[in-house]
């Protein structure tokens, strides 16, 4: 993980080069940043060690690499192909200091067991997340299992909702998990 400057509110720190992020004191796995229709910058994470929940971040546009902030969401995989991005926010979702949470920080640091609060889907085995160029499709990969794969909500990656399914593609997705991004420093994506 690349040092950068960022701000006491933990920014998501993103080294391109490895596909790790950093999210106060929390590493994940990354894919590769994608635009919103709107404009901001989207990222989907699992944590790198034990993955157990798939995260979006969602901020706003790139500026000279760094985001001032954005909000944190995770994953419920509802019934019949449905599912929704709840934000992992204070006040919302059973995260309040009465369960525990008193501040945002609280929130990001422990942010496995936010997500748990706040009914997050628990997918065991999950592998990386992919996001498609278009930042309409998202694809999981497990060695063991078929992938899972999504779709957001009107093909717009900062939408709260998608669809999805765990059944092979009928064609081949394009992710652009690994490519070789452009050298440069490590993005900063502040909260």
């Amino acid at each position: 993980m690349s040092v950068a400057h960022h701000d006491p509110l933990h920014p998501l720190r993103v080294e391109p080069h490895t596909g790790l992020a950093e999210l106060a004191g929390v590493r994940y796995l990354a894919s590769r940043p994608v635009s919103a229709r709107d404009g901001r910058a989207v990222l989907y994470l699992t944590e790198a060690r034990g993955p157990e929940h798939l995260y979006k971040f969602v901020g706003p546009a790139e500026h000279c690499g760094a985001l001032s902030h954005g909000v944190l969401y995770a994953a419920s995989f509802g019934e019949e192909g449905h599912g929704r991005w709840l934000p992992l926010v204070l006040a919302r979702h059973g995260l309040s200091p009465r369960d525990g949470y008193d501040s945002e920080q609280a929130i990001l640091a422990n942010a496995r067991d936010a997500a748990r609060c706040a009914g997050a889907t628990c997918i065991q085995g999950l592998f990386v997340p992919q996001a498609r160029r278009d930042g309409g499709r998202l694809v999981l990969s497990d060695p063991s299992t078929q992938p899972l794969i999504w779709r957001e909500s009107m093909g717009d990656a900062a939408s709260l909702s998608f669809t999805w399914q765990d059944e092979a593609p009928s064609c081949h997705l394009e992710t652009n998990l690994h490519h070789r991004p452009p050298s440069g420093p490590a993005m900063v994506l502040g909260m």
